[in-house]
């Protein structure tokens, strides 16, 4: 497919995300990148105009899931998406290609195809390491917990909330690309050294050996 139509796709993105408030299209853009990279180790079989659109659009319906908790916001992207992409021409194979990866990423399918496979890794990974942590405390401000409630949070679990299912995403990854399972293994080891000398800050332990 031609860049204009990607452009199309991206500026209709960037409509979307900019609902979900300072999180949304900067996630987009991260995950874009993952996709690009785990793509040039995970065979040449990869459709990449599948693979970037899908990536570009897997969010689309956050903004209404937040509204409507009942909703899941892959199956709902994905009708977004065809719609959409119907009307940017884009042939309808690569279009049932791209609805299939962006329903994946949540688990309302099981990823069937190598770009539902990465998508759904990308998405994941960036979840994990530094950008993970950084993200569960702007989840943390959102919704009024402190740093002692999410250091909490961290070891004990001890009740549902939006924070602890981040927390649950880096204490057990689910990644389905060698490659990704690589990067999320040196990611997360930066996780819980920051916890555990956040837990050391937090309760002034070895504070001695600090003066």
């Amino acid at each position: 497919m031609n860049s204009s139509v990607f452009e199309l796709i991206e500026e209709y993105s960037k409509e979307q995300m900019h609902k979900l408030g300072l999180y949304g299209w900067p996630h987009v853009q991260r995950v874009l990148r993952l996709c690009l990279k785990l793509a040039e180790f995970e065979g040449g079989d990869v459709d990449l105009d599948v693979l970037k659109a899908a990536a570009l659009l897997h969010d689309i319906a956050k903004h209404i899931q937040r509204s409507n908790p009942g909703i899941d916001h892959g199956a709902a992207g994905a009708e977004m998406a065809e719609a959409f992409l119907r009307k940017c021409g884009f042939p309808k194979t690569k279009i049932d290609a791209i609805c299939h990866v962006i329903r994946a990423h949540t688990y309302v399918e099981e990823p069937a195809s190598i770009e539902a496979k990465i998508l759904h890794d990308a998405d994941f990974l960036d979840k994990l390491g530094a950008v993970g942590i950084a993200t569960i405390f702007v989840k943390a401000c959102l919704t009024n917990q402190t740093v002692e409630a999410v250091l909490e949070n961290f070891y004990a679990e001890r009740q549902e909330s939006y924070v602890i299912k981040h927390i649950r995403w880096i204490k057990k990854p689910h990644l389905y690309t060698e490659t990704a399972k690589n990067i999320a293994e040196k990611r997360n080891k930066i996780a819980f050294t920051f916890f555990n000398q956040l837990r050391k800050e937090v309760n002034l332990e070895d504070l001695e050996k600090e003066i």
